[in-house]
């Protein structure tokens, strides 16, 4: 296996084939609750507004991810005025219509209408993005603020500057289960009070909390000049316009595995709710830019072929809605210079690593999001891994048993399930994906295959009650199933 983590802890997919540590796994504590508030994570928090500017609430989910609130429709609150001898030379009013106009001429194909405020490169830029965006079939698309950053006065009357950080929020028809978000900044000018407002310059908000990495920028609608859009019934699949032959070549093979993925999951599963009906897959073979897609400031881990990059809702409603999410969906990208997609056996190649990342990407909406990084509270690794491993060779169950004699050769197995940090339990990275994949493959022979999917949605939507999980499964407790799955690991090598 071989993929890459987003910024986030076991519970999100992380590096497919590496151990954990490397996956970049990371979680900050928690800030202390607001008063009032139990601290017992039910999701994410509400918006707070302050009574001049856009206030920005940091909310520390597993995996370290901060989402600012917005205000809703899109509108700022009045700026943050400056003295009696100031004028308001950029109002409010003028910042929505920036963001409403966009939002307006985006929806409606409009492309001169969606480009009149931007200047220089700004211009061409958001030409070429404008083009890639209206290739994605949206659901929901919108820009909204974020933060605003300069009031929009000045004593002279003149020649005013501000950013704003602006979310795009859309939601992918068929992919995205809610709305999910980008971050961008933009820069504003205006050089009278009668001049129109400019945007300058745009790029990637730099984030909230230091996280760059949580605001998912850049898109591969940001990154490619032309976006080649290959969509078929459960998969999209997104790469440059230059790499398109090799993007029709592997695409019939990704949707072949989303189609695998979605029929097990709904032969075993029965009303779950927020399940995915398909996914975007960005098929990237420079690896600068694979490794800068979604995550702008990441270090390239070199080993990763593929990733399933968790998106964060972006719900701006104000309490009462028993639906929202801590997570809309995911985003997959896969390094196709990797040797799955350029070996003479690139087709069991390619399709092994998209089950396993569409596996990832299926769960990923019933993880709350709340439950931080401790090994006794958060969503288990080995059932992250181990759970995507089993999707992956439930179709070539012979590939399955290669890899764990592979993997397992030479290995001094403790009979301990893998950590949260893989790579302290075992040695290698194969070894504790192979013992993951073995944990519930376990599972599924004594419990049955659908004992198997009720349990990996239950652990993922409470991990804390892992015996309990177990017990329902297979009629044991968290140490009897180590015990017993341990004596089975070792009658497999």
């Amino acid at each position: 296996m071989s993929y890459s983590a987003p910024p986030g802890g076991p519970g999100n997919a992380g590096p497919y084939g590496a151990p954990a540590q490397q996956q970049g796994w990371y979680a900050p504590p928690p800030p202390p609750p607001p008063p009032g508030n139990s601290g017992e994570g039910k999701g994410l928090k509400r918006v707070v507004i302050g009574l001049l500017v856009v206030a920005v609430v940091a909310v520390f989910g597993v995996g370290g991810l901060a989402l600012y609130k917005a205000a809703g429709g899109g509108s700022l609150p009045g700026a943050q005025g400056g003295g009696d001898e100031e004028q308001q030379i950029l109002s409010s009013d003028e910042i929505a219509t920036l963001l409403n106009g966009r939002t307006t001429a985006l929806k409606s194909g409009n492309e001169e209408e969606f480009l009149e405020p931007f200047v220089g490169a700004a211009k061409e830029k958001q030409g070429k993005i404008f083009q890639n965006l209206r290739k994605i079939p949206f659901a929901e698309s919108k820009y909204m603020v974020l933060k605003q950053t300069g009031d929009g006065s000045d004593e002279w009357g003149s020649d005013v500057k501000l950013t704003l950080d602006v979310a795009f929020v859309h939601q992918i028809e068929g992919v995205d289960v809610r709305p999910v978000s980008e971050w961008y900044r933009w820069a504003v000018e205006k050089e009278s009070e009668s001049a129109e407002p400019r945007i300058s310059e745009v790029g990637g908000s730099p984030g909230a909390a230091a996280l760059a990495n949580a605001v998912y920028y850049p898109a591969p609608w940001d990154l490619y000049d032309d976006m080649y859009v290959k969509r078929q019934a459960h998969t999209i699949t997104v790469s440059a316009k230059k790499n398109a032959a090799d993007a029709d070549r592997f695409a019939p093979v990704v949707e072949e595995s989303a189609k695998k993925d979605l029929e097990l999951w709904g032969a075993n599963t029965t009303s779950v709710a927020n399940t995915p009906e398909g996914f975007l897959v960005v098929l990237e073979p420079d690896r600068k830019t694979y490794t800068k897609l979604y995550n702008n400031d990441g270090d390239d881990l070199g080993w990763d072929a593929g990733e399933s990059v968790p998106m964060p809702a972006f719900n701006v409603g104000n309490g009462g809605d028993q639906e929202q999410l801590q997570y809309g969906g995911a985003r997959i990208k896969m390094d196709s210079s990797t040797s799955r997609f350029t070996s003479a056996a690139w087709r069991a190649g390619v399709g092994d690593i998209s089950r396993h990342e569409i596996a990832h990407a299926l769960v990923q909406p019933q993880d709350p999001g709340a439950y931080g990084n401790d090994e006794k509270t958060s969503i288990r690794a080995w059932v992250v891994e181990g759970f995507a491993e089993y999707v992956s060779y439930r179709f070539d169950r012979a590939q399955g048993d290669e890899r764990v004699r592979r993997d397992l050769a030479g290995e001094d197995f403790t009979g301990e399930l893998p950590g949260q940090d893989f790579e302290v339990e075992y040695s290698s990275v194969g070894a504790n994906y192979a013992l993951s994949y073995l944990a519930m493959r376990f599972l599924a022979e004594k419990g049955g295959e659908d004992a198997l999917f009720e349990f990996v949605v239950d652990h993922y939507r409470t991990p804390t009650k892992l015996d309990q999980q177990l017990q329902r499964a297979v009629g044991m407790n968290e140490s009897e199933f180590q015990a017993a799955w341990a004596q089975y690991v070792r009658s497999s090598i």
